[in-house]
């Protein structure tokens, strides 16, 4: 996934995909190399979800504080919570 098409992709949109990426994931017959491919895909979806949760989340905090402020800033977990194959 290109990073600018990355960015387009809604919150929505990265979640379906996820959900397809955990089917095949579950599927028997996905061969190794795709497996990888698809942990990596998934991978970049859970950082960009996670980005557009921390960015809602300073909006709702500035809408509630208008006049503070954030007191949190968007950080880049990237490895935290990564999707993983058990």
């Amino acid at each position: 996934m290109a990073k600018q098409a990355k960015q387009e992709l809604s919150f929505e949109s990265a979640i379906t995909r996820l959900e397809e990426i955990i089917q095949l994931t579950e599927t028997p017959q996905t061969e190794l190399e795709e497996m990888i491919s698809l942990v990596e895909e998934g991978n970049k979806l859970i950082r960009h979800c996670r980005n557009i949760l921390q960015k809602a989340e300073l909006r709702i905090e500035e809408l509630n504080n208008p006049n503070s402020k954030p007191s949190q800033q968007i950080t880049d977990n990237s490895t935290a919570d990564e999707f993983t194959l058990s």
